[in-house]
């Protein structure tokens, strides 16, 4: 008698405890509160597109009226950052129909595609990864042509590839390391500063190249750059190159 009394008070807590989590508290978000919000598909990557008031309206509307699925893992497929005006942030992982925010609870959204569709850059540009080391360089020098005396800087969006250098690479790049024709700057989309006054050169670039390659680095231009030839650290690539040739 004393066990069945204590199955049915364990029964009875447990039909006390929603599965899916009606009692869960969801935050929502407040539109006049927003300062901005932006959306990335690589937490730690460059790439990342603001939304407008329309698409931040919508995004608001999906979290507010979406509904708890529990507690789950799911794989990413997009960070929405929401900045509020009183200086704080909040941060949500999306994949198709299911969100969450800093923890393991999830949500569903009504639209699967809502976010893919937010992922459509306004301006395309030109991605890193299209291009190696060599076309890069030609490309640069293409536009970097004088202009009345202005150079036209080129805007670039995402990373450098991670061993984008490669060794049938270098040949190339080192036979450019000392030349000083004009290129355009590269210049990160994510940039507020334009080098519209500066313009870089062939060999500059490649030695950066050769020195990521060398040092095994990821390629890595910051927001701008304007790369020249330098006299001092191409004698030191040049004596690697040498002793690389020899063993």
């Amino acid at each position: 008698m004393r066990v069945l009394t204590i199955l049915i008070m364990i029964a009875s807590l447990g039909s006390c405890i929603d599965p899916f989590g009606s009692n869960e508290e969801k935050l929502k978000i407040e539109l006049e509160s927003v300062g901005k919000i932006y959306i990335k598909n690589e937490f730690y990557g460059t790439d990342s597109i603001f939304l407008n008031e329309k698409q931040s309206k919508l995004f608001i509307e999906e979290w507010n009226n979406s509904n708890p699925i529990g507690l789950s893992k799911m794989m990413v497929e997009y960070w929405v950052f929401v900045e509020l005006k009183n200086n704080s942030a909040r941060s949500f992982r999306i994949n198709k129909k299911s969100i969450k925010e800093n923890n393991g609870w999830t949500y569903s959204l009504s639209d699967s595609a809502l976010i893919d569709s937010f992922w459509q850059p306004i301006f395309q540009f030109p991605n890193p990864k299209n291009y190696n080391p060599i076309s890069f360089i030609n490309t640069f020098s293409s536009i970097g042509r004088r202009n009345n005396g202005a150079i036209f800087g080129l805007t670039m969006l995402g990373d450098f590839p991670q061993n984008w250098v490669k060794e049938e690479h270098l040949d190339s790049l080192m036979n450019l390391l000392e030349s000083k024709d004009v290129c355009a700057c590269y210049i990160n989309a994510l940039s507020s500063y334009l080098p519209t006054n500066d313009y870089a050169e062939k060999g500059g670039y490649a030695r950066l190249f050769i020195q990521a390659f060398k040092e095994n680095k990821q390629v890595a231009l910051g927001s701008h750059g304007c790369p020249k030839v330098d006299e001092s650290q191409n004698e030191e690539i040049i004596e690697w190159w040498k002793e690389r040739k020899q063993n």
